[in-house]
């Protein structure tokens, strides 16, 4: 009697790296926001805590293949980050192509790409200002004072007597931010979030009824 081949189960995973905690709640948001719409790839965040660098993102692809029951094949890895940090020369630009090549070729990632959050992920918030006003249980006629996203959200925050950490501050800032209009926000930034989504493999989020 032939004994049967056994066949080796592999987990395809896509991976987004984003760079706090807010970041992690509304790209959660959003894959939620796609399996309403029929979305079923396995997805995997992993939160930073700070610019996703190259070393970052190879521990975090490391540390999936080491945990993982399965063999892991990379399908996308993407990578999320504000460019206020880039725009104010805090950081430097990273060379991205090398960065795709080296992740490719050293965890035979199939396809790379990058969200540009512009200029922070709290100018995303802005975009359902209303939802952040009623979730905040703020008059709708408040207008957000700062220079920048970050700023505004942070005053909109300090007049509940609530800390707004990006970074640090997830069981504090979620239940508010959970309960702003994805699909708003997500219409609003189609065009950072075009590729993301063709990798991803989600469709029909514009179609016409």
């Amino acid at each position: 009697m032939t004994k049967k081949k056994t066949i080796e189960r592999s987990d395809n995973i896509k991976v987004v790296f984003v760079e706090g905690d807010a970041d992690e709640i509304i790209i959660d948001g959003l894959i939620q926001y796609y399996r309403s719409k029929d979305f079923k790839k396995q997805v995997k965040i992993i939160n930073t805590h700070g610019f996703p660098e190259e070393k970052k993102m190879k521990q975090g692809l490391k540390r999936i293949k080491l945990t993982s029951k399965s063999p892991v094949t990379f399908d996308t890895v993407v990578c999320e980050y504000d460019t206020d940090v880039l725009e104010k020369g805090i950081k430097l630009r990273p060379e991205w192509d090398k960065v795709e090549k080296n992740l490719k070729d050293y965890y035979d990632v199939s396809h790379f790409c990058r969200i540009e959050a512009k200029t922070s992920i709290e100018d995303w918030l802005l975009d359902d200002l209303n939802g952040l006003l009623k979730a905040l249980n703020l008059p709708l006629n408040t207008l957000p004072k700062g220079h920048d996203g970050q700023e505004k959200v942070k005053g909109l925050f300090r007049k509940k007597n609530i800390v707004y950490d990006r970074n640090k501050g997830r069981e504090k800032i979620k239940p508010y931010l959970d309960k702003l209009d994805i699909a708003k926000i997500r219409n609003a930034r189609k065009k950072e979030l075009k590729e993301f989504e063709k990798l991803l493999g989600v469709k029909n989020l514009d179609k016409k009824k």
